[in-house]
């Protein structure tokens, strides 16, 4: 099959409602006594099956006993099993991508330690520019639909021969997956302190309150990124779009695991339903058998989801062909891939990325006359790439500030080390890329770095106000021009966030 062209799409949000499935069933084998065990792992046998072969691909049976493994899970947009006009059609069925079929929008690695009792979560991004053997280079996300058995065995080709990391079992889910999961647990719990609607995946839920979500509302609420909430009988849109949409699914997820475990351990009836959902929610490839699920649901038996460490890859955005594309910043990604490799210290390491790979934007918060125009030549001076300056709405600001996307913490810090001055690092989900708001204290950008044992890597995390956004978001190419006067305004925009310390701690 080759791959698709590329073009506009409703993008969905795949890892949280992927991890939802994931995990859910894992719950459901941990959960599994004496008496169902025999009947789980016939049920387990009628698992659909994928075929893997080739480079990246390790048989657990290679591995020390208690070694850890990989599983790649995939989270595939598949109509298989859903009706002409179930819900979670919305998007697939018009546009210049509208096409039947296997599509993956999310790829991540777990990694199960059994000693050390942890697991932890690689997440690629869909748009990452890689090479894909045998077919030159393309977006990741479009390796599995080269190929013969659907892909797969291309795609961990493919992971093996950019990242080198193995893989013993291959997962997937799809659409009808996740809505037999959430049929299993009668609904999940959520606390909503408005109505809420997104046209683009379906949800419609005109009562404020503790609300149950069914398997259809449940699986448009994982996928919103273009939600609307009333407030004094208004309908205002969540413009922060990620930073809103992962907020919430932080919080859907915790509910939804904590009401599987709910219903498992209390009802065998319930339990012995999650257990008959396994064939219908997930594919598994041909090597991982059910003593490796249920080695697997052990892990997970007491595990705490808060705990769940989760990486993302640094990246920079660029121009391929015209599309705007993922490419991987490489020094920043090494310590991370080391982890699931096996090859790492389990710990994040501190790396230094060079000015060359990071791109930035000046925003001028002092009001200082030409002060983000000024910064902007320095930071291309030091060898940084540069986005044209801009005026932010408050220009009040006495602190410096540099805004970045998690995931970005190196390039966050080789940035404030140029800075003189003293300036706060706060993780925002909505920047474009690293992103100085001058303060009062920003004397200028040193021509050499200052240690970085001097940054403080203690950071805040960006919460939008309820600002209407005045910008519109110019190209996300790499590039380095000559910066013009202030001239243009961001502000930061409205979101719509779960309620976790209020009424919302008591739902569910």
């Amino acid at each position: 099959m080759s791959a698709p062209s590329g073009g506009s799409r409703l993008r969905r949000t795949w890892p949280q409602r992927l991890l939802i499935t994931f995990n859910v069933c894992c719950v459901a084998l941990a959960l599994v006594g004496a008496g169902l065990v025999a009947y789980a792992k016939q049920t387990v046998g009628r698992i659909p099956r994928v075929t893997i072969s080739g480079p990246g691909v390790q048989p657990v049976a290679e591995l020390e006993p208690g070694a850890p493994q990989n599983f790649l899970i995939v989270g595939v947009d598949s109509d298989e099993g859903l009706a002409a006009n179930d819900p979670a059609r919305g998007g697939r069925d018009s546009g210049p991508e509208a096409t039947s079929g296997l599509r993956s929008d999310t790829i991540m690695v777990v990694r199960i330690d059994p000693k050390e009792e942890k697991a932890r979560i690689l997440s690629f991004p869909r748009d990452l520019w890689v090479d894909i053997p045998g077919n030159g280079r393309n977006r990741i996300n479009t390796a599995i639909q080269y190929g013969t058995d659907g892909g797969p065995s291309l795609l961990i080709a493919t992971i093996k021969a950019n990242f080198d990391i193995d893989i013993n079992h291959y997962v997937q889910v799809d659409f009808a997956g996740f809505k037999n999961v959430i049929n299993q647990i009668d609904g999940v719990k959520v606390f909503l302190s408005n109505p809420v609607r997104d046209g683009n995946s379906g949800l419609n839920q005109p009562t404020a309150g503790c609300v149950t979500l069914d398997a259809d509302q449940a699986l448009a609420y994982a996928r919103s990124r273009a939600l609307q909430y009333q407030e004094d009988g208004e309908w205002k849109t969540d413009r922060t779009v990620d930073l809103g949409r992962i907020s919430r699914q932080q919080d859907f997820t915790r509910r939804v695991i904590r009401r599987a475990i709910e219903k498992g351990a209390r009802n065998p009836a319930t339990l012995r339903r999650m257990v008959e959902a396994l064939p219908e929610s997930i594919a598994l490839d041909q090597l991982t058998t059910a003593e490796d699920l249920f080695t697997l649901g052990r892990t997970f038996r007491d595990y705490d989801p808060d705990e769940l460490e989760s990486e993302s890859l640094p990246v920079i955005d660029v121009i391929k062909g015209g599309a705007e594309v993922l490419e991987l910043v490489e020094a920043g990604s090494e310590p991370i891939l080391e982890r699931f490799r096996g090859t790492g210290s389990g710990k994040p390491a501190v790396v230094e990325v060079q000015p060359s790979d990071i791109t930035v934007r000046v925003l001028n918060g002092t009001g200082k006359v030409n002060q983000g125009a000024d910064i902007t030549d320095q930071f291309a001076a030091a060898g940084f790439k540069v986005r044209s300056p801009g005026n932010d709405t408050d220009m009040t600001f006495q602190q410096t500030e540099v805004r970045y996307r998690p995931g970005q913490d190196a390039e966050a810090v080789q940035v404030a080390r140029y800075l003189a001055a003293d300036p706060t690092l706060i993780a925002d989900p909505t920047a474009g890329e690293i992103t100085v708001v001058t303060g009062q204290d920003l004397v200028t950008v040193l021509t050499k770095p200052k240690p970085a044992s001097a940054i403080s890597t203690t950071t805040s995390t960006s919460v939008a106000s309820a600002t209407p956004s005045t910008t519109t978001p110019g190209s996300s190419a790499s590039v380095t021009t000559e910066a013009p006067q202030d001239t243009t305004t961001t502000t930061t925009v409205p979101a719509y966030l779960p309620d976790l310390d209020g009424a919302g701690a008591s739902c569910g």
